[in-house]
């Protein structure tokens, strides 16, 4: 059978059109003889932009400007908005990543909110890795007998058992003064102990100051109390 247009010696698909005449009645309640005529096509109200229409008379880019802004920006140009070279933060020549910030000041803006400019940011001269917050070194062969033969270990904790010649002990942390993690300069850290008495008997608070005494106070004991038999110093 032959479609019902008759201009036209397509097959008939369905209600006795072909396929295209089927279509444009579907599509327009209307099986044209002819193809219909195109729609006008609009365009962006703003003047200079030819742009098509997207909604509320503008083009997509101009609209996501009213949507976002309140302000579609005539005078400014339609384009990928353009990020400075250099990060925004004071002192920060390191390229841009992202708003205005380098990738690691952008990565502090995301987690801590505002961006503490004088804060350091830890340039890696050599091996390292970042873990928790906290930058984690290899070890020397030369000072593992510090980290108790670790080959690797938080470069704070490091630094600290340099300082004092020895390794530290299970109880004993390593702080940051500034509160910054990746600032593991001698003078940022403090040594703190979180280890306490066993007990509230007077013996056993005597002990534990001699313990502590002996660790980090010899010169106040007496010379013959102030070796530490349980670690031999």
């Amino acid at each position: 059978m032959q479609c019902a247009i008759g201009t036209c010696d397509r097959t008939a698909y369905a209600r006795n059109l072909c396929r295209s005449h089927y279509r444009q009645l579907r599509r327009f309640s209307d099986a044209y003889t002819t193809a219909p005529a195109q729609p006008t096509r609009r365009t962006c109200s703003v003047p200079s932009c030819d742009n098509p229409h997207d909604g509320r008379d503008l083009c997509h880019g101009h609209y996501q400007r009213l949507r976002r802004s309140g302000d579609v920006q005539r005078h400014v140009p339609l384009g990928r908005r353009r990020q400075p070279e250099r990060c925004t933060v004071v002192d920060c020549m390191r390229p841009t990543h992202a708003k205005g910030y380098c990738r690691t000041h952008h990565d502090r803006a995301v987690v801590n909110g505002p961006i503490e400019g004088a804060s350091p940011i830890r340039v890696a001269t050599g091996g390292g890795w970042l873990s928790h917050g906290y930058w984690y070194v290899p070890v020397p062969a030369d000072l593992r007998h510090l980290t108790g033969g670790d080959t690797q270990i938080a470069e704070h904790r490091l630094v600290m058992a340099r300082h004092l010649q020895r390794p530290l002990y299970p109880g004993e942390v390593v702080h940051h003064i500034n509160g910054d993690r990746l600032d593991n300069r001698l003078e940022n850290l403090e040594l703190w102990s979180t280890t306490q008495p066993k007990g509230q008997r007077v013996e056993d608070k005597v002990d534990y100051a001699i313990e502590i005494l002996r660790r980090y106070r010899p010169a106040a004991l007496a010379p013959g109390m102030q070796r530490d038999p349980a670690h031999g110093v």
